[in-house]
């Protein structure tokens, strides 16, 4: 079995549209708000990568993506990478097996993984605080949820045009 070799310039153009989504919703220091919820594109850029790219991908974006999540957001550090690559790899198999590479696969991953996510981090916040109002934060995390899915069909066609234009320049 010969296995491929990822271009290095792709997962650098990749990490430059992380990092550039990530200035645009940390821009002013706090995070950018939509009709009272975050606006977080972050997770799509992985979930995009895995379903077009693979586990590989998956996995190096989920690591970026985490790193950045530790840079601009509060909780438990260190986490955040572990749990993105863990998932980016395992979305990228997953996908590889039983999803075919269109939006809606994306969009499927995408809010599995902010919706774990934020299960995760009410957990963490169960934790440390005993009275950590659950229907407050299922609304939040909803919200999250719902403003991600309206903005990743952007992020879908620009992971899904970076990775057409590499296979092309592959052939």
């Amino acid at each position: 079995m010969q296995r491929e070799r990822i271009p290095v310039l792709k997962i650098v153009i990749y990490a430059a549209l992380l990092v550039l989504l990530f200035v645009l919703e940390t821009a002013n220091g706090m995070p950018v708000r939509v009709f009272g919820f975050r606006v977080d594109v972050l997770p799509c850029v992985m979930a995009a990568a895995a379903l077009v790219d693979g586990p590989v991908e998956g996995c190096i974006l989920g690591l970026l993506t985490g790193i950045l999540y530790d840079a601009g957001f509060t909780g438990p550090e260190g986490l955040y990478p572990l749990y993105f690559m863990l998932f980016g790899t395992a979305a990228g198999f997953f996908s590889q097996r039983y999803l075919r590479r269109i939006f809606p696969s994306m969009l499927l991953i995408t809010a599995v993984s902010m919706l774990l996510l934020d299960l995760m981090r009410y957990g963490f916040s169960l934790l440390l605080r005993n009275n950590a109002p659950f229907l407050l934060f299922f609304q939040a995390m909803c919200g999250e949820t719902l403003i991600a899915a309206v903005l990743s069909p952007f992020v879908f066609l620009l992971v899904r045009g970076i990775s057409r234009k590499f296979e092309r320049m592959a052939k």
